[in-house]
């Protein structure tokens, strides 16, 4: 019995140095494989790039811009015979119109790069201004001022009686010898209590 324990114990103690022996000789042909052909640590290298990196595009918006901006009314006078000389009145009120301008603005990175005009027109007309000036003058009077009474002729009129002046006044249609004016609408009579017409007038 003890023989077969002296034997048991003999190959357990091989066995143990046979796996001492196999890890060493193993980790010795990891090291050498792990060796360059110059005994130097080798060095991995990484792979070249396949490619270069590309700038990124710039970020390119646009805005529409509306602007608007009055028009001046125009202004012209016109002449009214109806209403009297030397007045004048606003008729028709003006009014400015309105002008719309619209842009297209471009941004690039969020900077303005551009400022286009895209349209322009007038989207509310001006109302011209007008006024009215008046030209209407009254006819002069042709009814004579009578400073020495009136009478009615045969036809029914009323007429200034003969009168003295020292000039010729309005209406007088003849000068009788006696110097004074008569205003007789017809010849026969006419100053024939003033000695008679001296000069017809008219």
């Amino acid at each position: 019995m003890k023989p077969l324990v002296s034997w048991f114990k003999a190959l357990t103690v091989a066995g143990k140095a046979g796996v001492i022996i196999a890890a060493f000789v193993g980790l010795s042909v990891v090291s050498a494989a792990t060796q360059s052909p110059n005994n130097q640590p080798s060095t991995t290298k990484p792979a070249p790039s396949s490619g270069s990196s590309m700038p990124s595009k710039p970020l390119i918006t646009t805005k529409t811009v509306t602007e608007t901006k009055p028009v001046p009314f125009t202004s012209s006078t016109v002449q009214d015979g109806t209403i009297a000389q030397g007045t004048s009145s606003i008729t028709t009120k003006g009014a400015d119109g309105i002008e719309t301008l619209t842009y297209q603005d471009t941004y690039t990175d969020g900077k303005l790069t551009d400022h286009k005009l895209v349209s322009d027109e007038v989207t509310t007309k001006p109302v011209a201004q007008v006024t009215t000036v008046g030209t209407y003058v009254a006819p002069a009077s042709t009814t004579p001022t009578c400073t020495n009474g009136t009478y009615v002729n045969s036809a029914g009129n009323t007429v200034c009686s003969p009168e003295q002046s020292s000039t010729q006044p309005a209406g007088a249609t003849a000068q009788c010898v006696d110097g004074s004016y008569s205003f007789s609408q017809s010849r026969s009579g006419t100053c024939s209590h003033h000695g008679g017409v001296a000069t017809w007038l008219n």
